[in-house]
Protein backbone atom coordinates (compact mmCIF):
# COMPACT_ATOMS: atom_id res chain seq x y z
CA UNK A 1 0.00 0.00 0.00
CA UNK A 2 1.38 3.39 -0.96
CA UNK A 3 -0.21 6.49 0.48
CA UNK A 4 0.19 10.21 -0.11
CA UNK A 5 2.06 12.53 2.21
CA UNK A 6 0.15 15.36 3.87
CA UNK A 7 0.06 18.56 1.84
CA UNK A 8 0.39 21.56 4.11
CA UNK A 9 0.99 25.25 4.14
CA UNK A 10 2.25 27.02 7.24
CA UNK A 11 1.77 23.91 9.41
CA UNK A 12 -1.95 23.53 8.56
CA UNK A 13 -2.99 20.53 6.45
CA UNK A 14 -4.55 21.80 3.23
CA UNK A 15 -7.70 20.22 1.76
CA UNK A 16 -6.76 17.35 -0.50
CA UNK A 17 -10.39 17.10 -1.65
CA UNK A 18 -12.91 19.94 -1.88
CA UNK A 19 -16.54 19.55 -2.90
CA UNK A 20 -18.09 22.90 -3.72
CA UNK A 21 -21.82 23.48 -4.12
CA UNK A 22 -22.53 19.92 -5.26
CA UNK A 23 -26.12 19.16 -6.27
CA UNK A 24 -27.60 16.05 -7.83
CA UNK A 25 -31.09 15.30 -9.18
CA UNK A 26 -32.57 11.88 -9.92
CA UNK A 27 -35.67 12.07 -12.15
CA UNK A 28 -36.70 15.35 -10.56
CA UNK A 29 -35.80 14.27 -7.01
CA UNK A 30 -33.18 16.57 -5.44
CA UNK A 31 -30.84 14.21 -3.59
CA UNK A 32 -28.11 16.82 -2.96
CA UNK A 33 -28.61 20.56 -2.66
CA UNK A 34 -25.45 22.70 -2.80
CA UNK A 35 -23.23 20.68 -0.45
CA UNK A 36 -19.76 21.99 0.48
CA UNK A 37 -17.18 19.69 2.04
CA UNK A 38 -13.44 19.96 2.74
CA UNK A 39 -11.36 16.83 3.33
CA UNK A 40 -7.81 17.25 4.65
CA UNK A 41 -4.81 14.98 4.25
CA UNK A 42 -3.89 12.89 7.27
CA UNK A 43 -7.35 13.28 8.86
CA UNK A 44 -10.38 11.02 9.32
CA UNK A 45 -13.57 12.88 8.39
CA UNK A 46 -16.92 11.44 9.50
CA UNK A 47 -20.04 11.81 7.36
CA UNK A 48 -23.37 11.12 9.06
CA UNK A 49 -27.05 11.67 8.35
CA UNK A 50 -30.44 10.01 8.03
CA UNK A 51 -31.15 7.42 5.35
CA UNK A 52 -31.56 9.31 2.10
CA UNK A 53 -29.73 12.37 3.43
CA UNK A 54 -27.35 12.20 0.45
CA UNK A 55 -24.22 10.67 2.00
CA UNK A 56 -23.72 7.87 -0.50
CA UNK A 57 -24.71 10.08 -3.44
CA UNK A 58 -22.11 12.65 -2.38
CA UNK A 59 -19.41 10.00 -2.06
CA UNK A 60 -20.39 8.39 -5.37
CA UNK A 61 -19.81 11.74 -7.06
CA UNK A 62 -16.42 12.11 -5.38
CA UNK A 63 -15.48 8.57 -6.49
CA UNK A 64 -16.50 9.07 -10.11
CA UNK A 65 -19.63 6.92 -10.18
CA UNK A 66 -22.00 9.85 -10.70
CA UNK A 67 -21.60 13.28 -12.29
CA UNK A 68 -22.93 16.22 -10.29
CA UNK A 69 -25.90 18.14 -11.65
CA UNK A 70 -24.16 21.27 -10.40
CA UNK A 71 -20.98 22.11 -8.49
CA UNK A 72 -17.23 21.52 -8.61
CA UNK A 73 -14.68 19.01 -7.32
CA UNK A 74 -11.13 20.11 -6.47
CA UNK A 75 -8.34 17.60 -5.86
CA UNK A 76 -5.24 19.15 -4.26
CA UNK A 77 -6.50 22.57 -5.40
CA UNK A 78 -7.10 21.57 -9.04
CA UNK A 79 -10.57 21.38 -10.56
CA UNK A 80 -11.36 17.84 -11.76
CA UNK A 81 -14.32 16.04 -13.31
CA UNK A 82 -14.16 12.27 -13.14
CA UNK A 83 -15.86 10.42 -15.98
CA UNK A 84 -15.54 7.02 -14.31
CA UNK A 85 -14.45 5.31 -11.08
CA UNK A 86 -11.26 4.26 -12.89
CA UNK A 87 -10.33 7.92 -13.42
CA UNK A 88 -11.03 8.67 -9.74
CA UNK A 89 -8.98 5.66 -8.63
CA UNK A 90 -6.11 6.70 -10.91
CA UNK A 91 -6.20 10.11 -9.22
CA UNK A 92 -5.98 8.41 -5.81
CA UNK A 93 -9.59 8.17 -4.63
CA UNK A 94 -10.63 4.70 -3.47
CA UNK A 95 -14.07 3.77 -2.17
CA UNK A 96 -15.61 0.82 -0.35
CA UNK A 97 -19.32 0.84 -1.25
CA UNK A 98 -22.37 -0.31 0.69
CA UNK A 99 -23.28 -2.44 -2.33
CA UNK A 100 -20.23 -4.39 -3.33
CA UNK A 101 -18.62 -3.90 -6.75
CA UNK A 102 -17.27 -7.42 -7.18
CA UNK A 103 -17.69 -9.94 -10.04
CA UNK A 104 -18.98 -13.05 -8.31
CA UNK A 105 -17.70 -15.86 -10.59
CA UNK A 106 -14.14 -14.53 -10.37
CA UNK A 107 -11.62 -15.06 -7.59
CA UNK A 108 -10.55 -12.35 -5.17
CA UNK A 109 -7.25 -11.74 -6.97
CA UNK A 110 -8.98 -11.68 -10.39
CA UNK A 111 -11.33 -8.99 -9.09
CA UNK A 112 -8.37 -6.97 -7.85
CA UNK A 113 -6.60 -7.27 -11.21
CA UNK A 114 -9.54 -5.83 -13.14
CA UNK A 115 -8.71 -2.29 -14.19
CA UNK A 116 -5.16 -2.47 -12.79
CA UNK A 117 -2.85 -2.55 -15.79
CA UNK A 118 0.21 -2.18 -13.56
CA UNK A 119 -0.07 -5.84 -12.54
CA UNK A 120 -0.86 -7.46 -15.87
CA UNK A 121 -3.62 -10.09 -16.10
CA UNK A 122 -1.56 -13.32 -16.09
CA UNK A 123 1.97 -12.48 -15.02
CA UNK A 124 0.78 -10.18 -12.24
CA UNK A 125 -1.41 -12.70 -10.40
CA UNK A 126 1.29 -13.91 -8.07
CA UNK A 127 2.45 -10.40 -7.22
CA UNK A 128 -1.14 -9.22 -6.67
CA UNK A 129 -1.88 -12.24 -4.45
CA UNK A 130 1.23 -11.45 -2.36
CA UNK A 131 0.14 -7.81 -2.04
CA UNK A 132 -3.33 -8.92 -0.92
CA UNK A 133 -1.90 -11.24 1.73
CA UNK A 134 0.49 -8.62 3.10
CA UNK A 135 -2.12 -5.88 3.19
CA UNK A 136 -4.88 -8.06 4.66
CA UNK A 137 -2.51 -9.29 7.38
CA UNK A 138 -1.60 -5.70 8.19
CA UNK A 139 -5.32 -4.83 8.45
CA UNK A 140 -6.19 -7.92 10.50
CA UNK A 141 -8.81 -8.93 7.89
CA UNK A 142 -8.85 -12.53 6.67
CA UNK A 143 -8.77 -12.49 2.85
CA UNK A 144 -7.84 -15.52 0.77
CA UNK A 145 -6.79 -14.14 -2.65
CA UNK A 146 -7.74 -17.36 -4.41
CA UNK A 147 -11.29 -17.74 -3.07
CA UNK A 148 -14.17 -17.24 -5.49
CA UNK A 149 -16.25 -14.22 -4.56
CA UNK A 150 -19.55 -16.08 -5.01
CA UNK A 151 -18.52 -18.41 -2.16
CA UNK A 152 -17.87 -15.55 0.27
CA UNK A 153 -20.27 -14.18 2.85
CA UNK A 154 -21.24 -10.51 2.98
CA UNK A 155 -18.65 -9.82 5.67
CA UNK A 156 -15.90 -11.52 3.69
CA UNK A 157 -16.82 -9.61 0.53
CA UNK A 158 -16.56 -6.35 2.42
CA UNK A 159 -13.06 -7.26 3.57
CA UNK A 160 -12.09 -7.83 -0.06
CA UNK A 161 -13.45 -4.39 -0.96
CA UNK A 162 -11.43 -2.75 1.82
CA UNK A 163 -8.22 -4.41 0.65
CA UNK A 164 -8.91 -3.50 -2.98
CA UNK A 165 -9.51 0.16 -2.13
CA UNK A 166 -6.18 0.37 -0.32
CA UNK A 167 -4.08 -1.10 -3.12
CA UNK A 168 -2.22 1.55 -5.11
CA UNK A 169 -1.50 5.26 -4.60
CA UNK A 170 -4.42 6.07 -2.33
CA UNK A 171 -4.83 9.77 -1.48
CA UNK A 172 -8.44 9.66 -0.26
CA UNK A 173 -10.06 6.49 1.11
CA UNK A 174 -13.87 6.52 1.33
CA UNK A 175 -15.44 3.92 3.63
CA UNK A 176 -19.23 3.71 3.29
CA UNK A 177 -20.60 1.90 6.37
CA UNK A 178 -17.49 -0.31 6.68
CA UNK A 179 -18.30 -1.75 10.13
CA UNK A 180 -21.89 -2.71 9.36
CA UNK A 181 -21.08 -6.45 9.15
CA UNK A 182 -17.99 -6.61 11.36
CA UNK A 183 -17.76 -7.93 14.92
CA UNK A 184 -16.46 -5.58 17.63
CA UNK A 185 -13.07 -7.29 17.40
CA UNK A 186 -12.99 -6.96 13.60
CA UNK A 187 -13.98 -3.33 13.89
CA UNK A 188 -11.07 -2.78 16.25
CA UNK A 189 -8.74 -4.16 13.58
CA UNK A 190 -10.27 -1.85 10.98
CA UNK A 191 -9.89 1.17 13.25
CA UNK A 192 -6.24 0.32 13.80
CA UNK A 193 -5.79 0.06 10.02
CA UNK A 194 -7.52 3.42 9.53
CA UNK A 195 -5.14 5.02 12.00
CA UNK A 196 -2.13 3.63 10.15
CA UNK A 197 -3.51 4.84 6.83
CA UNK A 198 -4.24 8.28 8.29
CA UNK A 199 -0.76 8.52 9.76
CA UNK A 200 0.79 8.07 6.30
CA UNK A 201 -1.03 11.21 5.14
CA UNK A 202 -4.00 9.67 3.37
CA UNK A 203 -7.37 11.30 4.02
CA UNK A 204 -10.09 8.91 5.21
CA UNK A 205 -13.82 9.61 4.86
CA UNK A 206 -15.79 7.45 7.28
CA UNK A 207 -19.52 7.20 6.49
CA UNK A 208 -21.38 5.62 9.39
CA UNK A 209 -24.57 5.56 11.43
CA UNK A 210 -22.69 4.47 14.54
CA UNK A 211 -22.11 7.74 16.33
CA UNK A 212 -19.87 6.31 19.04
CA UNK A 213 -17.56 5.00 16.32
CA UNK A 214 -17.58 8.37 14.58
CA UNK A 215 -16.69 10.09 17.84
CA UNK A 216 -13.90 7.62 18.46
CA UNK A 217 -12.12 7.44 15.09
CA UNK A 218 -12.83 10.76 13.38
CA UNK A 219 -11.09 14.13 13.65
CA UNK A 220 -13.95 16.08 12.04
CA UNK A 221 -17.55 15.28 11.22
CA UNK A 222 -20.17 16.63 8.82
CA UNK A 223 -23.94 16.10 9.16
CA UNK A 224 -26.22 15.95 6.11
CA UNK A 225 -29.98 16.25 6.36
CA UNK A 226 -32.37 16.34 3.42
CA UNK A 227 -29.51 16.65 0.93
CA UNK A 228 -27.97 19.68 2.65
CA UNK A 229 -25.04 20.16 4.99
CA UNK A 230 -26.46 21.24 8.36
CA UNK A 231 -23.36 21.02 10.58
CA UNK A 232 -19.62 20.50 10.28
CA UNK A 233 -16.89 20.75 12.89
CA UNK A 234 -14.34 19.05 15.13
CA UNK A 235 -15.47 15.84 16.79
CA UNK A 236 -14.11 17.03 20.15
CA UNK A 237 -16.63 19.91 20.07
CA UNK A 238 -19.70 17.67 19.95
CA UNK A 239 -21.27 14.63 21.65
CA UNK A 240 -23.25 11.65 20.33
CA UNK A 241 -26.43 13.30 21.60
CA UNK A 242 -25.58 16.52 19.73
CA UNK A 243 -24.93 14.55 16.54
CA UNK A 244 -28.17 12.59 16.92
CA UNK A 245 -30.15 15.83 17.31
CA UNK A 246 -28.45 17.33 14.24
CA UNK A 247 -29.16 14.19 12.20
CA UNK A 248 -32.90 13.96 12.95
CA UNK A 249 -33.53 17.67 13.41
CA UNK A 250 -34.70 17.25 17.00
CA UNK A 251 -34.63 14.77 19.85
CA UNK A 252 -34.13 11.13 18.72
CA UNK A 253 -36.80 8.62 19.78
CA UNK A 254 -36.33 7.01 23.22
CA UNK A 255 -35.36 3.33 23.52
CA UNK A 256 -38.27 0.93 23.29
CA UNK A 257 -39.30 -0.99 26.44
CA UNK A 258 -40.12 -4.70 26.73
CA UNK A 259 -41.64 -7.17 29.17
CA UNK A 260 -40.17 -10.55 30.16
CA UNK A 261 -41.08 -13.62 28.09
CA UNK A 262 -43.94 -15.51 29.81
CA UNK A 263 -42.62 -18.75 31.35
CA UNK A 264 -45.39 -20.79 29.71
CA UNK A 265 -44.91 -19.36 26.21
CA UNK A 266 -45.31 -22.11 23.57
CA UNK A 267 -42.54 -23.02 21.14
CA UNK A 268 -43.27 -21.60 17.67
CA UNK A 269 -40.08 -22.36 15.74
CA UNK A 270 -38.00 -25.42 16.58
CA UNK A 271 -34.85 -26.84 14.99
CA UNK A 272 -34.24 -30.49 15.84
CA UNK A 273 -30.83 -32.10 15.13
CA UNK A 274 -30.55 -29.94 12.01
CA UNK A 275 -27.76 -30.85 9.58
CA UNK A 276 -27.19 -29.05 6.30
CA UNK A 277 -24.40 -28.38 3.83
CA UNK A 278 -23.76 -25.88 1.06
CA UNK A 279 -21.58 -27.62 -1.57
CA UNK A 280 -20.62 -24.33 -3.25
CA UNK A 281 -19.31 -22.50 -0.18
CA UNK A 282 -18.37 -25.63 1.80
CA UNK A 283 -20.24 -24.35 4.86
CA UNK A 284 -22.12 -26.80 7.08
CA UNK A 285 -24.57 -26.81 9.96
CA UNK A 286 -24.00 -29.49 12.58
CA UNK A 287 -26.84 -30.90 14.73
CA UNK A 288 -28.50 -27.60 15.57
CA UNK A 289 -31.12 -27.73 18.31
CA UNK A 290 -32.98 -24.52 19.05
CA UNK A 291 -36.44 -23.46 20.18
CA UNK A 292 -37.88 -19.97 19.77
CA UNK A 293 -40.99 -19.26 21.82
CA UNK A 294 -43.94 -17.00 21.18
CA UNK A 295 -43.10 -13.49 22.31
CA UNK A 296 -39.34 -14.16 22.40
CA UNK A 297 -36.30 -12.80 20.57
CA UNK A 298 -33.45 -15.31 20.35
CA UNK A 299 -30.21 -13.72 19.23
CA UNK A 300 -27.60 -15.61 17.22
CA UNK A 301 -24.25 -13.83 17.40
CA UNK A 302 -21.48 -14.72 15.00
CA UNK A 303 -18.84 -13.52 12.60
CA UNK A 304 -20.18 -13.54 9.04
CA UNK A 305 -19.48 -16.77 7.19
CA UNK A 306 -20.23 -19.19 10.04
CA UNK A 307 -23.44 -20.54 8.53
CA UNK A 308 -25.96 -17.76 9.18
CA UNK A 309 -27.12 -17.48 5.57
CA UNK A 310 -27.34 -21.26 5.19
CA UNK A 311 -29.44 -21.49 8.36
CA UNK A 312 -31.91 -18.90 7.09
CA UNK A 313 -32.15 -20.60 3.70
CA UNK A 314 -32.85 -23.98 5.31
CA UNK A 315 -35.61 -22.53 7.49
CA UNK A 316 -37.29 -21.06 4.41
CA UNK A 317 -36.85 -24.15 2.24
CA UNK A 318 -34.27 -22.53 -0.03
CA UNK A 319 -31.60 -25.09 0.89
CA UNK A 320 -32.12 -28.79 1.71
CA UNK A 321 -31.70 -30.49 5.05
CA UNK A 322 -29.32 -33.42 5.23
CA UNK A 323 -30.68 -34.41 8.63
CA UNK A 324 -33.09 -33.31 11.34
CA UNK A 325 -36.27 -31.22 11.16
CA UNK A 326 -37.61 -27.68 11.10
CA UNK A 327 -40.95 -27.35 12.89
CA UNK A 328 -43.54 -24.57 13.06
CA UNK A 329 -45.79 -25.12 16.10
CA UNK A 330 -44.84 -28.83 16.07
CA UNK A 331 -45.62 -29.15 12.33
CA UNK A 332 -42.74 -30.56 10.26
CA UNK A 333 -42.05 -28.21 7.34
CA UNK A 334 -40.15 -30.77 5.25
CA UNK A 335 -42.85 -31.01 2.57
CA UNK A 336 -43.64 -27.30 2.49
CA UNK A 337 -42.32 -25.11 -0.31
CA UNK A 338 -40.90 -21.65 0.34
CA UNK A 339 -44.17 -19.99 -0.73
CA UNK A 340 -46.14 -22.29 1.57
CA UNK A 341 -43.86 -21.42 4.49
CA UNK A 342 -44.37 -17.73 3.80
CA UNK A 343 -48.14 -18.30 3.71
CA UNK A 344 -47.89 -19.97 7.14
CA UNK A 345 -46.52 -16.72 8.57
CA UNK A 346 -42.74 -16.96 8.21
CA UNK A 347 -41.05 -13.65 7.41
CA UNK A 348 -37.47 -13.23 6.22
CA UNK A 349 -35.17 -10.19 6.38
CA UNK A 350 -32.01 -11.47 4.61
CA UNK A 351 -28.47 -10.17 5.08
CA UNK A 352 -28.01 -8.98 1.50
CA UNK A 353 -31.02 -6.94 0.40
CA UNK A 354 -29.78 -6.30 -3.15
CA UNK A 355 -29.21 -10.00 -3.94
CA UNK A 356 -31.81 -11.73 -1.76
CA UNK A 357 -34.67 -9.34 -1.03
CA UNK A 358 -35.21 -6.79 -3.82
CA UNK A 359 -35.37 -6.60 -7.59
CA UNK A 360 -33.73 -3.31 -8.47
CA UNK A 361 -35.61 -2.80 -11.73
CA UNK A 362 -38.98 -3.38 -10.04
CA UNK A 363 -40.83 -0.44 -8.53
CA UNK A 364 -41.17 0.20 -4.82
CA UNK A 365 -44.77 -1.08 -4.96
CA UNK A 366 -43.81 -4.21 -6.91
CA UNK A 367 -41.07 -5.04 -4.43
CA UNK A 368 -43.48 -4.48 -1.56
CA UNK A 369 -45.80 -7.20 -2.85
CA UNK A 370 -43.02 -9.45 -4.14
CA UNK A 371 -43.44 -12.19 -1.52
CA UNK A 372 -47.22 -11.84 -1.08
CA UNK A 373 -48.62 -11.30 -4.57
CA UNK A 374 -50.49 -14.62 -4.55
CA UNK A 375 -52.31 -14.06 -1.26
CA UNK A 376 -55.12 -11.88 0.11
CA UNK A 377 -55.64 -8.98 0.21
CA UNK A 378 -53.55 -8.53 -2.94
CA UNK A 379 -54.89 -11.42 -4.97
CA UNK A 380 -58.39 -12.72 -5.60
CA UNK A 381 -59.61 -15.25 -8.15
CA UNK A 382 -56.09 -15.50 -9.53
CA UNK A 383 -55.91 -11.77 -10.31
CA UNK A 384 -53.61 -9.19 -8.72
CA UNK A 385 -55.55 -6.32 -7.16
CA UNK A 386 -53.20 -3.48 -8.08
CA UNK A 387 -55.33 -0.92 -6.24
CA UNK A 388 -54.87 -2.85 -2.99
CA UNK A 389 -51.14 -3.20 -3.69
CA UNK A 390 -50.56 0.52 -4.26
CA UNK A 391 -52.65 1.51 -1.24
CA UNK A 392 -50.81 -0.89 1.07
CA UNK A 393 -47.40 0.02 -0.38
CA UNK A 394 -48.04 3.75 0.01
CA UNK A 395 -49.15 3.25 3.63
CA UNK A 396 -46.11 1.10 4.46
CA UNK A 397 -43.71 3.55 2.79
CA UNK A 398 -45.13 6.35 4.96
CA UNK A 399 -45.06 4.21 8.11
CA UNK A 400 -41.44 3.11 7.69
CA UNK A 401 -40.19 6.44 6.37
CA UNK A 402 -38.99 5.17 2.98
CA UNK A 403 -37.73 8.19 1.03
CA UNK A 404 -38.65 7.65 -2.62
CA UNK A 405 -39.80 9.97 -5.39
CA UNK A 406 -42.90 7.74 -5.66
CA UNK A 407 -43.93 4.14 -5.15
CA UNK A 408 -43.50 3.75 -8.92
CA UNK A 409 -39.76 4.55 -8.68
CA UNK A 410 -37.37 1.62 -9.25
CA UNK A 411 -35.94 0.25 -6.01
CA UNK A 412 -32.44 0.61 -7.46
CA UNK A 413 -32.76 4.41 -7.18
CA UNK A 414 -33.24 4.26 -3.40
CA UNK A 415 -30.33 4.76 -1.04
CA UNK A 416 -29.07 1.65 0.75
CA UNK A 417 -30.83 2.61 3.96
CA UNK A 418 -34.13 3.25 2.18
CA UNK A 419 -33.86 -0.08 0.38
CA UNK A 420 -33.50 -1.71 3.79
CA UNK A 421 -36.54 0.21 5.06
CA UNK A 422 -38.52 -1.10 2.08
CA UNK A 423 -37.57 -4.69 2.95
CA UNK A 424 -38.58 -4.08 6.57
CA UNK A 425 -41.87 -2.48 5.51
CA UNK A 426 -42.73 -5.57 3.46
CA UNK A 427 -41.61 -8.22 5.95
CA UNK A 428 -43.00 -6.58 9.10
CA UNK A 429 -46.36 -5.58 7.63
CA UNK A 430 -49.21 -7.84 8.54
CA UNK A 431 -48.96 -10.36 11.36
CA UNK A 432 -45.94 -12.68 10.91
CA UNK A 433 -45.74 -15.65 13.30
CA UNK A 434 -41.97 -16.10 12.83
CA UNK A 435 -39.45 -13.43 11.87
CA UNK A 436 -35.94 -14.47 10.82
CA UNK A 437 -33.84 -11.31 10.58
CA UNK A 438 -30.19 -11.25 9.49
CA UNK A 439 -28.36 -7.96 10.16
CA UNK A 440 -31.65 -6.02 9.83
CA UNK A 441 -30.21 -2.63 10.87
CA UNK A 442 -27.49 -2.68 8.22
CA UNK A 443 -27.39 0.80 6.68
CA UNK A 444 -30.06 2.28 8.96
CA UNK A 445 -29.64 5.64 10.67
CA UNK A 446 -30.27 6.29 14.37
CA UNK A 447 -33.98 7.01 14.03
CA UNK A 448 -34.65 4.16 11.61
CA UNK A 449 -32.75 1.64 13.76
CA UNK A 450 -34.75 2.75 16.80
CA UNK A 451 -37.98 2.38 14.82
CA UNK A 452 -36.96 -1.13 13.75
CA UNK A 453 -36.33 -2.06 17.39
CA UNK A 454 -39.75 -0.70 18.25
CA UNK A 455 -41.37 -2.77 15.49
CA UNK A 456 -39.57 -5.98 16.48
CA UNK A 457 -40.63 -5.48 20.08
CA UNK A 458 -44.19 -4.74 18.95
CA UNK A 459 -44.30 -8.06 17.07
CA UNK A 460 -42.70 -9.77 20.06
CA UNK A 461 -45.45 -8.37 22.29
CA UNK A 462 -48.04 -9.76 19.85
CA UNK A 463 -46.58 -13.26 20.14
CA UNK A 464 -44.18 -13.50 17.20
CA UNK A 465 -41.13 -15.74 17.57
CA UNK A 466 -38.07 -13.82 16.38
CA UNK A 467 -34.70 -15.29 15.42
CA UNK A 468 -32.29 -12.35 15.21
CA UNK A 469 -28.89 -13.04 13.60
CA UNK A 470 -26.49 -10.13 13.96
CA UNK A 471 -22.78 -9.50 13.58
CA UNK A 472 -23.14 -6.25 15.58
CA UNK A 473 -23.00 -7.55 19.12
CA UNK A 474 -24.20 -4.35 20.80
CA UNK A 475 -27.36 -4.20 18.69
CA UNK A 476 -28.01 -7.90 19.24
CA UNK A 477 -27.66 -7.73 23.01
CA UNK A 478 -29.94 -4.69 23.18
CA UNK A 479 -32.87 -6.74 21.84
CA UNK A 480 -32.30 -10.43 22.56
CA UNK A 481 -33.94 -12.32 25.43
CA UNK A 482 -31.49 -15.20 24.96
CA UNK A 483 -28.24 -15.40 23.01
CA UNK A 484 -26.33 -18.24 21.36
CA UNK A 485 -23.23 -18.05 19.17
CA UNK A 486 -23.05 -19.66 15.74
CA UNK A 487 -19.43 -20.74 15.26
CA UNK A 488 -18.34 -22.88 12.30
CA UNK A 489 -21.87 -24.19 11.88
CA UNK A 490 -22.32 -25.15 15.53
CA UNK A 491 -24.41 -23.50 18.24
CA UNK A 492 -22.63 -22.42 21.41
CA UNK A 493 -25.04 -21.59 24.24
CA UNK A 494 -24.40 -18.60 26.50
CA UNK A 495 -25.83 -17.54 29.83
CA UNK A 496 -26.95 -14.13 28.56
CA UNK A 497 -27.93 -11.85 30.25
CA UNK A 498 -25.82 -13.38 33.06
CA UNK A 499 -22.57 -13.22 31.10
CA UNK A 500 -20.39 -10.52 29.61
CA UNK A 501 -20.28 -8.96 26.17
CA UNK A 502 -16.57 -9.77 26.03
CA UNK A 503 -17.19 -13.48 26.66
CA UNK A 504 -19.72 -13.65 23.82
CA UNK A 505 -17.33 -11.74 21.54
CA UNK A 506 -14.61 -14.25 22.36
CA UNK A 507 -16.92 -17.15 21.43
CA UNK A 508 -17.70 -15.42 18.13
CA UNK A 509 -14.02 -15.32 17.21
CA UNK A 510 -12.60 -18.49 18.73
CA UNK A 511 -15.44 -20.78 19.72
CA UNK A 512 -15.02 -22.58 23.00
CA UNK A 513 -15.24 -25.81 24.91
CA UNK A 514 -19.03 -25.54 24.77
CA UNK A 515 -19.02 -26.23 21.02
CA UNK A 516 -21.53 -29.06 21.29
CA UNK A 517 -24.39 -28.07 19.02
CA UNK A 518 -26.45 -31.03 20.20
CA UNK A 519 -27.12 -29.08 23.41
CA UNK A 520 -30.78 -28.06 23.34
CA UNK A 521 -31.31 -24.30 23.53
CA UNK A 522 -34.88 -24.35 24.78
CA UNK A 523 -34.98 -21.42 27.20
CA UNK A 524 -38.37 -22.43 28.70
CA UNK A 525 -40.35 -25.55 29.18
CA UNK A 526 -42.37 -25.43 26.00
Amino acid sequence: MSCARPESSGGVARPVLELRGLSRRFNGFLALDGVDLEIRSGKVHGLVGENGAGKTTLMNIAAGLLPPTRGEILLAGRSVRFRSPREAAAAGIGMVHQHFMLVEPLSVVENLLMGRRSYGWWAGRGRAADDVRRLSERLGLRVDPHSRVEQLSVGERQRVEIVRALLGETRVLILDEPTAVLTPQESEGLFAAMKRVRDTGTAVIFVSHKLEEVRRVCDRVTVLRGGRRVWSGDVKDTSPADLARAIVGGEPPPPAARKPVPPDAPVVLRLIDMDAADPESGRRLHRLNLAVHAGEIVGLAGVEGNGQDLLARVIFGLAPLSGGRVELRSQDLARHSTSQRLALGLSHIPEDRSRQALVGSFSVAENFVLTRHGRAPFCGWGMLDWRAVTAAAAAAVRQFGVRAASIESPAALLSGGNQQKLVLARELSGDPRVIVAHNPTRGLDVAAAAYLSEQLLRHRAHGAAILLMHSDLDELLALADRVAVLYRGRLLPTEWPNTTREHIGSLMLRGGSAADSSVSLEGHDG
